[in-house]
């Protein structure tokens, strides 16, 4: 999996290249865009040497004068009037922050060669009047982040279309009573019989995202997994494997934007969606629920998500409830309640850190209504996170991103039985993925 990931970011450039044409059909420098598709909005930057840069609009413009330590880089700076496509210097033209159209890149931000026809355009279309140091002084880095393990409220611009795949690894090596860790094989040699060694999943991760309008956007994403679970028996004198290998349930969602700021600096947005069963519930192995690669039905998802942009920062917190129904086999994994808070630095429009905390309460599994042992309880990690914008080409960018994380806490439901038996869960370990990933957002009429 992980040889497939890196083959394809060998290959990436030379494709990229022929796909191109060998660049005969220029793109914006920082979001990629096909520029003849944004010749109402493009934007050119000419440098102190003389060379001369386009960009797709004024958000990009802006980000590269940003980049470059502000407005004394250039020679000139100018922008496009939004009427009549003609070019005016970028410090006399007139500025509509945030309105309902989003030309070309995010936030909405359109240039007009005077303050009436702004003013006459913000009456149709909603949103704020700014100055061009205004304006600067609103764009942020990026045009927004994405977290690893969570939701944004940030929904990217109708017609943008999101494709990415990854590798992932996890791996849980510790029995957990309660929220206290055991040596596994002196947990089993102790009560002379068998019990959890080790956890471990690998697999391949497949994404898509597409902006239907500007406030509503689709998510899918599904994996194809290889679970496997080792376990002392006989008393520690031995170990038993068990191996699961096949595609997860896929994950469909939908984010809708209930409220923006007029400065792209704070969003709320409700989450709903769904898992489609597309995962084997094997009911040989009811009694290892955490290899199964699927529940065998539906799930439902709701949640709100905020989002809170301050300079360079970006800070995203979610909050969401899973609902499982029972499956065909009378199995019901428990429900989920989730949160989620990440912060986010950006230093330039190529690159994001951060770190990004989880926690998640879950439900004891049911089969044939009896609560399951070693199932439910509380889980909470942190994890380190990185992106990389590598490549603009084929009307959109590349970018590579990297997350690993550990357990903060965790405080796992189990069982002591009449004869002194403790069941546990595995927790402890460390989880990590990279991927790959494609956006580019088509012109919209």
């Amino acid at each position: 999996m992980g040889i497939t990931l890196l083959s394809l970011l060998l290959l990436l450039p030379a494709v990229a290249a022929l796909a191109d044409g060998g660049g005969a059909r220029p793109g914006c420098q920082v979001c990629g865009m096909y520029l003849d598709q944004y010749q109402q909005t493009t934007g050119t930057l000419k440098h102190q040497d003389g060379k001369t840069t386009q960009t797709c609009g004024v958000p990009c413009l802006l980000r590269l004068v940003q980049d470059a330590g502000g407005p004394d880089a250039f020679s000139a700076i100018q922008v496009r009037d939004f009427k009549t496509g003609k070019e005016l210097p970028a410090k006399e033209a007139a500025y509509v922050l945030s309105s309902d159209l989003t030309p070309d890149m995010m936030p909405s931000l359109i240039a007009f060669a005077s303050t009436e026809a702004a003013i006459a355009f913000q009456l149709e279309h909603h949103g704020a009047i700014v100055t061009f140091d205004q304006a600067l002084a609103v764009i942020s880095p990026m045009a927004m982040t994405m977290p690893t393990r969570m939701q944004s409220a940030v929904l990217p611009a109708q017609g943008s279309l999101g494709l990415g795949v990854g590798t992932m690894h996890m791996e849980m090596d510790t029995p957990k009573i309660g929220s206290d860790s055991e040596d596994a094989y002196d947990l089993v040699v102790r009560q002379g019989g068998m019990g959890p060694k080790e956890m471990t999943a690998d697999g391949t991760m497949l994404m898509a995202s597409y902006g239907i309008t500007d406030d509503l956007a689709l998510g899918i994403n599904a994996s194809y997994l290889e679970k496997k679970m080792v376990s002392y028996t006989m008393g520690g004198a031995s170990t038993s494997e068990t191996t699961n290998t096949g595609l997860s349930d896929t994950d469909v969602s939908l984010r809708y934007n209930l409220w923006k700021d007029t400065g792209y600096s704070q969003f709320v947005s409700v989450l709903g969606g769904a898992s489609l069963p597309t995962g084997e519930f094997d009911k040989e192995l009811v009694s290892m629920p955490g290899v199964q690669m699927g529940t065998g039905d539906f799930t439902l998802l709701g949640g709100l998500l905020y989002t809170y942009r301050l300079g360079d920062f970006w800070m995203h917190a979610s909050g969401s409830y899973r609902y499982k129904l029972e499956n065909g086999d009378d199995f019901k994994f428990g429900d989920d309640r989730s949160l989620g808070l990440a912060v986010h630095y950006t230093p330039n429009y190529d690159m994001m850190l951060g770190l990004e905390a989880d926690a998640v309460s879950t439900e004891k599994n049911e089969y044939n209504n009896v609560e399951v042992a070693k199932s439910g309880g509380f889980r909470s990690n942190l994890a380190g996170v990185a992106s990389w914008r590598f490549l603009t080409a084929l009307g959109g960018n590349f970018t590579l991103k990297l997350a690993a994380g550990l357990p903060l806490y965790e405080d796992l439901k189990h069982e002591t039985m009449a004869n002194g038996t403790e069941k546990t869960q595995l927790g402890g370990g460390w989880f990590g993925n990279l991927s790959l990933s494609f956006q580019r957002r088509f012109a919209v009429n």
